[in-house]
């Protein structure tokens, strides 16, 4: 087997801030389409200055979900967003055969990109991994000749949801330089220096490293990243943004300054995981998207909920939500 670079054979992610959307349910535990549907067109709108947008990401809740309801929200999504907007959708499964269904759904609803996580249930080798990888972008790539229109595939290392599957540089870069539709990847494991090995390897024109969470955004984007796919957009993605913004125009010092204010934000949220994450995107995103009235946490509470059977967080909760982040809600409402 050659490890000669091939050329992509589909456009890398643009680079920027992506947001991995979360799921809305209705009180009785059903997709709750309509303020979803808000929810899209807020985030995709041109004042957030997004990227794209990725739909059924481990925010997304997808592994809560049927695959009806993961096909639903792509569609939606696709219907929702303007034009030309960027999709990027999660399809991983425990089987490359859960896989498949869900990279054919995804094609089926118009997405740009598919996301997918290391086969690990059952934790695997290398070899495993990577032939896994292979299977993926083979069958993306027969389907793009069939459709007429072929995705570009998105490795996702998170380590903390796949059983402590941790794909190294060496690794990701083997699968890359096989696949030519392998266009880009999420680093959720924080390690900047991933980034800044796979940014030295691959220009960007044949891949995009994407960090996993927004406050290691500048420290990815100083040695070479395309940005950074990050739930925190979820609460506020007009300053993760503008972060971004700042950077890529050289006001390094305004960058910092308040790239420091979000990381302090999104550490109050961090113990909370994908609860506190929903909760402060009702509090803030969701009233500004029309979803819910300002100042009605009852309301947020009951549409910004991860599915049962995870439990909702209280009432105690969402107030230190909003008194610990209300300062950075101003900074959002400012840009």
């Amino acid at each position: 087997m050659s490890l000669a670079m091939a050329e992509a054979s589909v456009p890398p992610p643009p680079p920027g801030l992506w947001v991995p959307s979360i799921t809305l349910f209705s009180p009785s535990d059903t997709l709750d389409l309509a303020s979803q549907s808000l929810y899209f067109q807020y985030l995709s709108q041109p004042s957030t200055g997004l990227s794209g947008l990725l739909v059924l990401g481990t925010n997304g809740e997808p592994f809560l979900l049927t695959r009806e309801e993961r096909s639903s929200l792509l569609h939606l999504a696709r219907k929702t967003v303007p034009p030309g907007f960027p999709i990027m959708a999660g399809v991983s499964g425990h089987s490359t055969a859960q896989v498949r269904e869900f990279i054919s759904d995804a094609q089926a609803a118009g997405a740009d990109y598919v996301l997918v996580l290391p086969c690990a249930y059952f934790g695997a080798k290398p070899s495993v991994v990577e032939g896994f990888f292979r299977e993926v972008s083979q069958y993306v790539r027969q389907l793009g000749r069939e459709r007429g229109k072929e995705m570009g595939v998105v490795i996702y290392n998170f380590p903390g949801v796949t059983n402590g599957v941790d794909m190294d540089s060496e690794m990701i870069s083997r699968i890359v330089k096989e696949n030519s539709n392998v266009v880009g990847v999420k680093l959720t494991c924080g390690s900047v220096a991933k980034v800044t090995r796979l940014a030295a390897e691959f220009g960007r024109g044949r891949f995009s490293v994407f960090g996993g969470q927004s406050d290691f955004l500048i420290g990815g984007l100083s040695v070479g990243s395309a940005g950074c796919v990050a739930a925190f957009g979820n609460v506020f993605p007009r300053v993760i943004g503008r972060v971004y913004r700042l950077w890529k125009e050289g006001r390094t010092e305004e960058a910092l300054e308040l790239h420091r204010k979000a990381a302090l934000g999104e550490q109050k949220l961090k113990a909370l995981g994908v609860a506190g994450t929903k909760l402060a995107a009702g509090i803030f995103t969701g009233v500004k998207a029309g979803v819910v009235k300002e100042g009605e946490l009852e309301g947020v509470e009951g549409r910004f909920r991860m599915r049962a059977p995870y439990e909702a967080l209280g009432r105690g909760e969402s107030e230190r939500i909003w008194e610990g982040l209300r300062g950075l809600d101003e900074v959002e409402k400012g840009l």
